[in-house]
């Protein structure tokens, strides 16, 4: 592209439909944040039953990503943001509707939520794309990782005061209804400018359904190593059904015309470390948020607090996408990238400091620190990772960049929130009292989360050279 088209020039106007749809998914993840920790509780459950909850979300958003951008992809923008505000509707009100005790009921209402948001957030990143000018997506995608972490920064604090004050299903009843009005919003501001087929003829169905499949049960592998045991019989069957899945979806995949995971796209160092360095380190965000709400649950009995505390990462994830994130545009992306990642280090390093009397200065500055980092590094590396991505495959191609950021959350959920639970458990199990049995368990998983960090570090430090510029014309 030498020049400006003149129908780019709107592109911030007609953005503002789909930031109000991403404000939504984004305030509604704030306000339940607390959410699964506070069911399970009244409930009587334990830590596994928190990891699961908070999965069954994770699982549906970041596997049903690629899938759902597709069907942005033929059905339209219009369609595709609708069906999620609907679904994210739908799923909100089945979990405050669901019956004491139902643990099936919440985990099917929790993947209908997770099925809504993965349509949003690709139907979001793909009008970035293709309507932002190719030296303004830098902009764009600081502005979409703005607003999806400065609409949390008040909603865990006061999802956590009304959990406290009337209980966890009025919070769900209150998001329900912020996806109705977005859905409204967007229902008359939403135009499909492209005229789209409006037709899902030649979709993809069985690589759909096996990349589903083999995604939410490699996902499901540490959590079952972890709770049973790595050589139990429920690990062995999760292990044994994801490789025939996986070895399945291959070859669905070479045979697809039209397939849902494009190997060429994804088979790129500027896709593969980007990915590698999400899982080694944005997975920690979702993980280090849930450690740290259990954490100050089971100390201090204090939701509030938590609430508080998580508030706080978002405040960073702000600060971080509009000021580090950017930088991108003028410096070296990789620099920039493992340059944050130290904030995000010195932020888990934090909770081995961690005690039973801890208060709200050193839980806010560690996961501030972290969102800092992270809020950062989230547009950089969809910047390299989506480089080089045609107009025709934008919902696509971000539907699988988001599968894979999305995965990287239930990803850390799935290693460090059992490491937690169980560390727990083998600490009372010997005879220590719950307070320090948690003080135990937050600092030797925090050790760990330092660790993978560090390696994060080395591994963006190895991403190809791309300047903004060459970047923003290959985009």
């Amino acid at each position: 592209m030498d020049g400006l088209p003149v129908e780019k020039t709107g592109y911030k106007k007609g953005f503002i439909p789909f930031a109000i749809a991403a404000a939504v998914l984004s305030l509604c993840g704030g306000f339940t944040a607390a959410a699964p920790s506070a069911i399970a509780t009244s409930w009587g459950l334990d830590g596994t039953a928190t990891t699961w909850i908070t999965l069954a979300f994770a699982l549906s958003a970041a596997g049903m990503a690629p899938i759902m951008g597709k069907f942005g992809d033929l059905m339209g923008r219009r369609v595709g943001i609708l069906t999620g505000l609907a679904l994210m509707a739908a799923g909100e009100l089945m979990i405050g509707l669901a019956p004491d005790g139902a643990f099936g009921f919440i985990l099917v209402a929790r993947f209908v939520l997770g099925a809504g948001a993965a349509v949003i957030a690709p139907v979001v990143i793909g009008y970035i794309l293709t309507e932002f000018p190719p030296n303004k997506t830098g902009q764009g995608f600081a502005m979409y990782m703005f607003i999806a972490s400065a609409m949390v920064i008040f909603g865990p604090t006061a999802g956590g005061l009304m959990i406290d004050k009337v209980g966890w299903r009025a919070v769900l009843y209150l998001c329900s209804a912020f996806c109705v009005i977005g859905f409204v919003v967007c229902m008359f501001t939403v135009k499909n400018a492209q005229g789209p087929k409006k037709t899902l003829a030649g979709f993809d169905g069985i690589g759909s359904v096996f990349s589903l499949l083999f995604f939410s049960l490699f996902l499901c592998i540490p959590t079952f190593g972890q709770s049973s045991g790595w050589v139990s019989k429920p690990t062995l069957i999760c292990v044994g059904a994801a490789a025939v899945s996986l070895v399945i979806l291959v070859l669905v995949e070479k045979r697809a015309a039209n397939p849902i995971l494009s190997s060429k796209f994804m088979f790129r160092k500027q896709f593969v470390l980007p990915v590698i360095a999400l899982f080694l380190t944005q997975g920690l965000m979702q993980s280090c948020m849930t450690n740290t709400i259990i954490f100050v649950i089971s100390t201090q009995n204090n939701t509030t607090l938590s609430g508080i505390a998580t508030s706080l990462m978002y405040v960073g994830m702000s600060i971080g996408s509009i000021v580090i994130g950017p930088m991108a545009d003028k410096k070296e992306p990789r620099v920039i990238a493992a340059a944050s990642l130290v904030f995000v280090a010195a932020g888990a390093a934090l909770q081995m400091t961690f005690t039973g009397e801890t208060g709200l200065l050193i839980f806010g500055l560690s996961l501030m620190l972290i969102g800092l980092g992270l809020g950062g590094n989230a547009t950089i590396f969809m910047k390299v990772a989506l480089s080089g991505l045609s107009p025709q495959l934008a919902g696509v191609g971000s539907g699988t960049y988001n599968m894979f950021r999305d995965m990287s959350a239930p990803f850390g959920v799935a290693i460090f929130v059992p490491m937690f639970s169980q560390k727990v458990a083998q600490a009372m199990a010997g005879g220590v009292d719950m307070i320090s049995a948690n003080v135990q368990a937050i600092h030797a998983t925090a050790m760990m989360q330092v660790i993978s960090v560090v390696i994060g570090i080395v591994v963006c430090m190895l991403i190809p050279k791309i300047y903004a510029d060459k970047t923003a014309q290959a985009s």
